[in-house]
């Protein structure tokens, strides 16, 4: 593939985007190709080309997002950038479910030529800023996904967060108090920070969540714990943790999760859940801690009607049965972030 056929598919590319982005997308974004001349926050789509074992990225620009409100950040809020980012990037995933995306298939194919030389084809999705000064443009600079084609299907798109995981900071100068929401590779950038949970001072868990549940119910509590890692919510699920548990005397681990290192608990309660010996473990620390602080800890998700020692029966639950993943991981969120 010359250099004119890689202009010919990155003009099909932008057409594709553009009907993308002003067709499908619920936020109100423009699409346009030359690069934003005006203070604010803008996204930049590329098309990049790269062979990690020849050290060697072809990228070119084939657009960018302009927003409108708040998504202009015509301010320069830090905070505001990284929140922008948030919602950009679940919506993006959420229009992934519908599979608005899979028109962008036929294009990335046209590049087989690169893939079979080992080159991997991807549209980068970064975001940045114009205006401020050299520090905060470092600041608010952000990779935030990749769109490729799935190596399993071909036939359909999928979409990688690149975003690092969010800190909640406190920051103390000049005898003021700021609190900012930044990814901890960008806390560098500040002094005299230390990190809170919230932006009351609130204390900092490990994990916003803990699951605890029966592995017969794994199928149900892994789709939800992937729809939770997409939201930057800090989940404690065993499939996430396997190097970190890897010697580890779990007992005593398990423990200091579900008693001091989560903010919330959530068990998945079901007659199978109430038969393991682990599971039963979880909980005891779990209510141990529950009892000791005496507040909302333990979030019940019933599978079935069994009852588990210490779970009263007026305890508010969500019913298994009656929502999906999706549901329960938009229910989890908003427990999590205070909606």
């Amino acid at each position: 593939m010359n250099i004119k056929e890689i202009k010919m598919n990155s003009l099909a590319l932008k057409k594709q985007l553009k009907v993308l982005v002003e067709n499908d997308f619920l936020t109100d974004y423009k699409f346009i190709e030359d690069i934003p001349e005006s203070p604010g926050q803008y996204w930049e789509f590329k098309l990049s080309l790269l062979n990690v074992d020849l050290d060697k990225e072809i990228t070119r620009s084939v657009g960018f997002l302009v927003g409108n409100g708040r998504f202009k950040n015509v301010n320069l809020s830090i905070n505001d950038f990284f929140s922008n980012n948030d919602a950009l990037a679940e919506e993006i995933y959420t229009l992934d479910e519908f599979t608005a995306f899979n028109n962008l298939v036929p294009i990335l194919k046209n590049f087989d030529e690169y893939e079979n030389l080992g080159y991997i084809v991807a549209i980068q999705l970064n975001s940045f800023i114009i205006g401020g000064n050299d520090w905060l443009r470092q600041v608010c600079d952000e990779f935030i996904l990749i769109i490729h084609l799935d190596e399993k299907n071909n036939d359909e798109i999928c979409i990688s967060t690149m975003q690092s995981e969010r800190y909640k900071i406190k920051i103390e100068e000049s005898n003021q108090t700021n609190f900012l929401i930044v990814p901890f590779d960008k806390c560098r950038y500040f002094v005299n920070y230390s990190r809170v949970e919230g932006y009351y001072d609130m204390k900092y868990y490990e994990y916003e969540v803990a699951f605890s549940f029966a592995g017969e119910d794994r199928e149900l509590v892994d789709e939800i714990a992937d729809l939770l890692r997409k939201s930057n919510i800090r989940v404690f699920y065993d499939m996430y943790e396997t190097v970190s548990l890897w010697g580890k005397d779990l007992y005593t681990h398990l423990d200091e999760i579900y008693r001091n290192k989560s903010k919330y608990c959530v068990m998945f309660i079901s007659e199978h859940y109430k038969q393991k010996v682990w599971t039963n473990h979880e909980r005891e620390s779990a209510q141990a801690r529950s009892f000791v602080e005496k507040v909302e800890y333990i979030l019940p998700i019933r599978l079935d009607d069994t009852e588990i020692p210490g779970i009263r029966s007026t305890t508010g639950y969500i019913d298994g049965t009656l929502f999906n993943a999706s549901d329960i991981a938009g229910f989890i969120k908003s427990k999590v972030r205070g909606f």
